[in-house]
């Protein structure tokens, strides 16, 4: 054992470089990878499927999301593929000026799906949705967006789309991991462990990974918040109408976890604050904005696109 143990670390000592190299490219392609092959995987992933059987895409929902293309002027030539997702905020995956293209998935409960009839089941966290009772009326309403609100929630996922935004969030990982065995491999040689007993760099080494994942957590984390903060900010200036919509649908979203919060008891209370907003999973970390400051952000950029005066 303590002979393999060497055999592996002087591997790993003459090819640490090349063992970097492919170990950075693989995390960076590993984590962009569904965004080059966005269909069928994505799509697989989110379809939406009454009666078992995959729904298909509906003029409505084929005309609502290219009303917001054309009101963005996306060029013809980028490629789009919506298609109907059983989630209640639309997906997105890939990129569309390559030939893959990108897809986007559309909430069926855009235009009614799941929420269209009292009887209709809907499970949601194991739990099936009661339509009459006090929360599940408010979560029907939360799930019914005016046209405003649907095209500021499609809107936000082609500009997420245009930026080519999903390279710049694949970066930290392997930035991450390059960075620590950079510093590492320096204080190592500063601190003269490479004389040293292995047991004592080894030690050194587990130090190390946790300090890189820390890095990697917060730099990953800081890099969403940005992030979401500027897609909201982006779309919801397209227009008076964008960011009227925006503050809808953020609005909705909060009131849609409240009413979740509610139907699902104390599993609900885990999950949800009572103002609506998720609760993080990680003690130390907080993976995304608060839904309460999205809204208050969109909501200032309403006021701004209708002019001193008219808030």
């Amino acid at each position: 054992m303590a002979g393999l143990l060497w055999r592996t670390a002087a591997f790993v000592q003459r090819h640490r470089t090349g063992l970097l190299a492919g170990s950075c490219a693989g995390l960076f392609g590993a984590q962009i990878s569904y965004h080059l092959f966005p269909d069928p995987v994505v799509q697989w992933l989110y379809q939406y499927w009454p009666r078992g059987q995959p729904a298909p895409v509906s003029p409505e929902l084929q005309s609502l999301f290219q009303e917001v293309l054309q009101d963005m002027g996306i060029p013809a030539g980028h490629r789009y593929k919506p298609f109907p997702a059983f989630t209640f905020q639309p997906v997105s995956a890939g990129f569309p000026r390559l030939p893959a293209g990108a897809v986007v998935g559309i909430p069926a409960s855009f235009l009614g799906g799941p929420v269209a009839e009292t009887d209709s089941p809907v499970v949601v966290h194991g739990q099936k949705v009661d339509w009459q009772s006090p929360a599940g009326a408010q979560l029907r309403d939360a799930l019914t967006l005016s046209r405003e609100a649907q095209k500021f929630a499609l809107a936000r996922e082609v500009v997420y789309l245009e930026s080519g935004a999903a390279s710049l969030q694949a970066l930290p990982a392997p930035a991450c991991l390059a960075g620590t065995w950079a510093l590492g491999v320096s204080a190592k040689h500063a601190l003269g462990l490479y004389g040293g007993p292995m047991n004592l760099r080894a030690a050194f080494n587990l130090v190390a990974a946790v300090a890189g994942f820390v890095a990697y957590a917060f730099s990953t984390d800081s890099l969403t918040h940005a992030l979401e903060a500027w897609l909201d900010r982006r779309t919801a200036a397209l227009s008076s109408a964008y960011a009227r919509g925006a503050v809808e649908f953020y609005e909705k979203v909060l009131s849609g976890n409240q009413a979740l919060r509610s139907l699902l008891g104390r599993r609900g209370e885990k999950l949800y604050t009572p103002s609506g907003n998720v609760v993080p999973r990680h003690w130390f970390r907080i993976k995304h904005l608060p839904y309460t400051s999205r809204r208050d952000s969109v909501l200032q950029v309403w006021r701004v696109t209708l002019g001193p005066g008219r808030s």
